[in-house]
């Protein structure tokens, strides 16, 4: 079973893009809604937040754990590695294509992103308060950062901002290029799996939902309490 960790329903397009990818894989995805936003807390409380929901996965026997929230990437993913015996699959904005990079404000303060982003032609936009409107499926356009003249193509540093990917398109524009990473994370897991020997090539796959907020329905899924 695979482990899908985020904030929120952000994760979702990731896990969306791991079903795709590898459709035999069974996968428990935990979104952390006691703590949502991450986009706000600070790199300190992250980590000291992630340690124990990454501990509840291992205890049910993921084989790997994707982390499908660019903001734990970011801030605690070398720590995660660090301290688990698990491969970790880490999201991070698509840089390489260059242009504007929209992501949250503790990404764009993050050490590990601002090293990344120095390699590369692109101009960071911190959106505050996007991800907390896509959640709670508010209106986006006041949360959304205005492009500089002349922008051809827009990374999506977060993945939230993935699930109003069409939304975006609409309000750039159609001759504004949207790059969304889901796919390469699933083709990333893939990868850390067959490497590992871990990969399932057949069977009839589970998905399960669980939030450390309340039981809730969002998106046509029923994410049931886990007291973290």
């Amino acid at each position: 079973m695979i482990g899908i960790i985020d904030s929120g329903l952000g994760g979702l397009a990731i896990a969306e893009a791991i079903w795709k990818e590898l459709p035999y894989e069974s996968t428990l995805y935990l979104a952390d809604h006691a703590y949502f936003p991450y986009g706000d807390k600070t790199a300190e409380q992250i980590n000291l937040r992630l340690p124990r929901l990454i501990n509840w996965l291992v205890k049910r026997k993921v084989k790997t754990v994707v982390i499908a929230c660019n903001t734990i990437t970011a801030t605690a993913i070398d720590g995660l590695r660090q301290h688990f015996d698990i491969p970790f699959v880490g999201t991070e904005p698509a840089i390489k294509q260059r242009g504007i990079v929209l992501v949250t404000p503790t990404t764009a303060a993050s050490r590990r992103y601002q090293q990344l982003a120095k390699n590369y032609p692109v101009v960071t936009l911190a959106c505050p308060g996007l991800a907390e409107a896509i959640e709670h499926g508010r209106k986006i356009d006041v949360y959304l950062s205005k492009l500089p003249q002349n922008t051809k193509t827009v990374v999506l540093g977060c993945t939230h901002y993935i699930l109003v990917k069409d939304k975006i398109q609409k309000i750039y524009g159609k001759n504004i290029k949207i790059i969304d990473p889901s796919a390469a994370i699933a083709r990333q897991t893939r990868t850390v799996l067959t490497r590992r020997y871990l990969l399932n090539p057949s069977g009839k796959p589970k998905h399960l939902f669980y939030t450390t907020g309340l039981s809730r329905r969002a998106r046509g899924i029923i994410f049931t309490k886990c007291g973290l």
